[in-house]
């Protein structure tokens, strides 16, 4: 259950950071039935959607038939009419979990049943958790220093190489990586009145 709450999670802060732009665009191109508008969606939530997928299914051939399943299910039911950027992420990793879940129960439903019924349950409870997780790594990521602030968020949140934050910043590599390590110290000393282990592993994860 744990690598479900973290690959969410991790998208989650790189959603609310890089592409809620995106979203709008993608759901006025699909209101208007333009095929870009799903190229545009498929380039930027296919990936995502296929881990996240196989974190259920364990399968990750039967992960991408799954969310090329949905998306083409999208497009000739013209569920895509009706998709709104506030709600999008939300509907597209609800939708592909439930997908999973019929998936496993086809499977073998006395199998997966328990663990079916207890993700459910749980998923809840976890996903109003996650909003004020967000909130704190984010609140937390605020307090650092003016240069290390920028270094964390071009490393985990914009997703650059060392060699490209040197770049755009006009340091070294070297230094991206000093200055990388002291933040993450900073904010593993902050990590006390968090989980711990979650809040480290949330970081380390982030970095891939």
């Amino acid at each position: 259950m744990k690598s479900e709450k973290i690959t969410y999670i991790c998208f989650r802060l790189k959603a609310r950071n890089v592409m809620q732009n995106q979203d709008e665009e993608i759901c006025r191109l699909l209101r208007q039935r333009d095929k870009k508008g799903l190229e545009k969606l498929f380039t930027v939530y296919y990936r995502p959607l296929v881990t996240w997928a196989d974190t259920f299914l364990e399968d990750m051939n039967g992960a991408e038939d799954l969310v090329q399943e949905f998306f083409v299910r999208l497009w000739e039911k013209k569920i895509t009419e009706h998709l709104v950027a506030s709600t999008l992420q939300s509907y597209l990793f609800i939708s592909v979990k439930n997908m999973s879940f019929n998936i496993l129960k086809r499977r073998d439903p006395l199998k997966n049943a328990g663990t079916i019924a207890r993700v459910d349950r749980t998923w809840v409870e976890y996903d109003d958790l996650t909003e004020r997780m967000l909130q704190e790594v984010e609140s937390e990521i605020e307090k650092l220093p003016a240069r290390s602030k920028e270094i964390i968020k071009a490393v985990y949140i914009d997703g650059l190489r060392y060699k490209e934050v040197a770049e755009r910043y006009s340091i070294t590599t070297a230094t991206v990586k000093t200055l990388l390590v002291n933040a993450l110290k900073q904010l593993r000393e902050r990590a006390d009145a968090m989980n711990h282990k979650l809040f480290l592993l949330f970081f380390k994860i982030l970095a891939r």
